[in-house]
């Protein structure tokens, strides 16, 4: 494999002690459920599956050019996953010309299937058995490879990092490690990480990209020499240069900086400056908290009355009383679904969180892990999420969950 990289709608809380029915998903639900085959794959395989699915050829006339649903994402995974198909599609739900390609190339190699590019109930049948044979791990993890390259130039580096570690897990290549460390330096807020990625691609012998690899370190990595005044200038010009970073609004990589500072001159005020490039990057809610109470605590004081306005923003105050405490939960609810619409994913999870602090709803669950999954880089938590969602068996968005589930496992990133 070569290495090219180089330098849902959320719910809504109802007042309590009850959650409304979510608003209808914008996807027509389908006659035949997903986790209804799903079931069936899980205890009886795909072939069985297959068979259940072309059972409804009668009233189904196929996906085709211009359909956008819940059915064309997950054709699109299931293409994804066939070895023999060498397209690879973005899962977006939208059927266009590139996956119309790609449903005409399977139905190529399964006569006598007609190579249309309408994915008919004969063609998602044949579909469904296909994936019951072996694939080439090969062939799939070149095709994430390439949705992760196409990620991370358009700049969605955790998206990009999510493809190129699932097609890791595929096949075993120092070229991924190192596309992996690219992906997350350049998302930044992940430094411990990306050191690590590395320094196994170091390890691994590889070569041809060691020269890169070390520069990134060198970006990276701290290297005190033991001189106070020395490490202290340094300091300097490394947390000047986060200042510079965070002026622009890139907090992730001003956080970087500044922990890198932090690490040459133990000083609290970069102690508070960390805490507010994650507080303004959004998804980190925890970790900014800490870094305010240690910064309370060393006793510092230029900053507190801002340090303790931060932690009041941040932090919830239940009341214990139900009523209030949901009619709280909804106005923060309402707050993390604007964000969610203006594509600021990391406060919208920091608001869901928040309002999932002071009412236990499974529609906050099912919205975080939505918010984690746009976001990108965070697909573990998102998982979880989305399982938990499900193991409750009390939302309105079970399918959707399911499929946001499979898309996750089989390929890494949810966009």
């Amino acid at each position: 494999m070569r290495e090219r990289v180089t330098d849902g709608p959320v719910e809504e809380i109802a007042p309590a002690p009850t959650v409304a029915p979510a608003a209808p998903s914008p996807v027509p639900a389908a006659p035949l459920s997903v986790r209804t085959v799903m079931s069936v794959q899980r205890h009886a395989g795909n072939r069985a599956a297959a068979a259940l699915v072309a059972r409804e050829v009668a009233t189904d006339a196929g996906l085709r050019i211009g359909a956008r649903s819940g059915k064309v994402l997950e054709l699109q995974m299931h293409l994804n996953q066939l070895d023999e198909v060498a397209t690879e599609l973005v899962p977006d739900s939208i059927f266009g010309p590139i996956t119309r390609r790609a449903v005409k190339e399977f139905q190529a190699a399964h006569p006598p299937l007609k190579s249309s590019g309408v994915a008919d109930p004969a063609t998602l049948a044949e579909i469904s058995a296909a994936l019951e044979d072996p694939q080439a791990p090969e062939a799939l993890a070149r095709k994430l490879f390439a949705l992760g390259s196409r990620a991370y130039d358009r700049r969605s580096f955790g998206h990009a990092y999510a493809y190129f570690t699932r097609a890791g897990e595929l096949v075993d290549r120092p070229a991924l490690v190192f596309s992996r460390a690219q992906a997350l330096r350049k998302l930044g807020g992940r430094r411990e990480e990306a050191i690590a990625l590395y320094h196994a691609y170091l390890d691994s012998g590889h070569g041809a990209r060691d020269k890169d690899a070390r520069a990134g370190l060198a970006e990276l990595e701290t290297s005190p020499t033991g001189d106070e005044a020395a490490d202290t200038a340094t300091a300097r010009k490394i947390f000047q240069h986060g200042s510079a970073l965070y002026e622009r609004s890139d907090y992730a990589h001003a956080y970087d900086e500044m922990t890198r500072a932090g690490e040459l001159a133990d000083r609290p005020a970069l102690v508070f400056s960390r805490a507010q490039a994650l507080r303004r990057l959004g998804g980190r809610r925890e970790e900014a908290i800490a870094l305010y109470k240690q910064y309370l605590a060393s006793g510092h004081g230029d900053r507190d009355a801002d340090a303790r306005a931060a932690l009041a923003k941040l932090e919830t105050s239940p009341t214990g009383d139900e009523a209030t405490d949901t009619a709280s939960a909804r106005k923060i609810f309402d707050h993390g679904s604007s964000l969610y619409e203006q594509g600021d994913y990391g406060h919208a999870y920091d608001e869901m969180t928040r309002a999932g602090e002071l009412a236990d709803r499974p529609a906050l669950l099912f919205s975080r892990a939505q918010a984690l999954r746009r976001l990108g880089g965070r697909e573990d938590e998102a998982i979880a999420l989305y399982e938990q969602y499900i193991a409750e068996g009390d939302g309105a968005r079970l399918e959707d969950a399911e499929r946001m589930l499979e898309l996750l496992r089989t390929h890494g990133s949810g966009v």
